[in-house]
Order: structure tokens, then sequence, then C-alpha cells
């Protein structure tokens, strides 16, 4: 069951703007498998409403996805608020911001301000995968995961392994990224953009999305403080709003619960002792 979940994502994966059709022998021919088993899964996918067959046998994405897109983006509140502060960044600085998150081993946007100044970084399509070794988002997101997701996502990479030496490289910048409060890179990802991220956390602490800025080259220099104190500033005021609390961070963690009809920031309520065990007097 696992390998045919694995086999459907793989076909999910080939869609991009570039790329928004694909044929059966195509889809077989590009992920290595018989003709007859992407014809097999395609139909699948399609009689899902995952994807959707064309009057000449060819595959584009189905709406099914858009209507769980809108799910998702309704059940996702931070998202709503993060961009709220973009704009005011955006208003202030006039470069390309990307909000991020970390899904499934990837780096994806979902959302995005394009830049309004000349020579603004291209903005990426909701979405679109970011290199997590590479990207000052994807560096961020790894700096808070456990070394054993890190080394999954490197090995899955591509270009590079899950070794011992890759990880012991990439350990110190990590550290660093979590001592600093945000990550940068400078022309990793591509030879003419600079970035910064900072982390946006959640009511337990979590960092469960960066909010990156991505800056041409001849501008990074002149602007990059600026824009790393602004930025961790919005991410904080963020975090703030969607009820991070600094002070409680590392004790019990928050819970929503309904008071009054009201849904209200609480601390989970503490686990019982196993039966046979005393209980403490200050509970």
């Amino acid at each position: 069951m696992l390998g045919t979940f694995e086999k459907a994502r793989a076909v999910l994966d080939l869609y991009t703007m570039e790329r928004p059709e694909w044929g059966v022998t195509e889809v077989a021919r590009t992920l290595g498998m018989p003709t007859s088993s992407a014809h097999v899964l395609l139909a699948s996918l399609a009689h899902m409403g995952l994807l959707h067959r064309t009057l000449a046998g060819r595959y584009r994405l189905g709406f099914k996805l858009l209507a769980l897109t809108q799910v998702l983006l309704a059940n996702t509140p931070w998202r709503e608020v993060a961009q709220e502060e973009m704009g005011r960044l955006a208003q202030a600085f006039g470069e390309t911001l990307h909000l991020t998150a970390f899904d499934g081993g990837q780096i994806v946007p979902v959302a995005g301000l394009q830049g309004r100044l000349p020579g603004s970084v291209r903005l990426l399509g909701v979405g679109t995968v970011l290199p997590a070794h590479t990207s000052a988002s994807g560096k961020l997101l790894l700096a808070h995961r456990p070394r054993e997701v890190v080394e999954a996502v490197l090995a899955a990479a591509g270009d590079v392994s899950g070794t011992v030496q890759v990880w012991d490289t990439l350990a110190e910048e990590l550290e660093q990224i979590r001592s600093d409060g945000y990550a940068r890179e400078a022309s990793e990802h591509h030879p003419a953009v600079c970035s910064l991220a900072a982390p946006v956390r959640n009511h337990n602490g979590e960092v469960i999305a960066a909010m990156e800025f991505s800056l041409p080259l001849d501008r990074y220099s002149d602007r990059q403080e600026q824009v790393r104190d602004a930025l961790m500033q919005a991410c904080a005021a963020i975090s703030s709003r969607i009820g991070y609390q600094p002070e409680l961070s590392g004790k019990r963690p928050m819970v929503w619960v309904s008071v009054g009809g009201r849904e209200e920031l609480r601390p989970a309520p503490r686990r019982s002792r196993r039966k046979g065990h005393s209980r403490s007097s200050s509970s």
C-alpha cells in the first residue's frame, strides 16, 4: 500500500507550470515503470478526481485537488496572519517575499508577494519545491528538525547524500541559525539572488513556517541588516498573534480549548500518573 502511495505522489510531482499535461508513455518512461502499470495508476488517480483524462487520452491535474487546497487553506489560519505582515514588509522594502513550510520532507512556498523594485527576484509559485540545503528558508526549517529528518532530506536531494561528512558540515551552520534566530544564503541557490529567512512559531513554540526575503545580489549588501531586522520583527509579531509566548516555551504545551463557546489557548492538562503511583500534592 505504501508503495502505491509513493508512486501516486511521484506522478503528481511530475506536474509543473511548464508541463501541465502528461501521457501514459511519458509517465512510464520518466518514472521507470511498465506502461501497463502507468496506465493503471493514471486511470486510478483520474477515477479519484486527482487527475483528469482529456479526449486525447492525456492527463491533467483534476479539480479535486483544488477543492482539497481550499480545505487546507481554510484550516491554516496562520497563513492569513502572515500575509498581513508580508504586505507591510513588501510596502516598506519592495522586495520579493515568500512564506514557506516543511511538508513531506520538502520546502514548499505557501504564499508570496512579488517585489516591485527594478530587478526584483521572480516570485515562486505556491507549491514549488525549494532546495532544502541551499535556500535560506530550507536551512531555517531544517535547523529546527531532528538530525534523522535532516539526513533523510539530504539523502533525497539527489546531489548530496546523508553521510556523516555532509551532516558534520551542515550541523555547524544549522546550530548557528538556531543561535542567530535567522538564516541566510548568498548566491547558493541562484548566482544572482540572496535570501534571508526567519521563523514563525506556533503556540507550542514549534517552528511551523519560515518567511523569506529574496533580493538581487546588487542590493543585498546594502540592505541585508535592515531587511533582516524587519523580517525578524515581523515573524515575531506573527508568532505572537497566533499564540506563541516565549516565556512559556519549553513548559507545558498549549492547546486550544472551548471556554464559554470561545476558543482559548490553555496549558495542556497534566497526564495522570500510572495506576499504583501516588499523585503529587501539587498538580
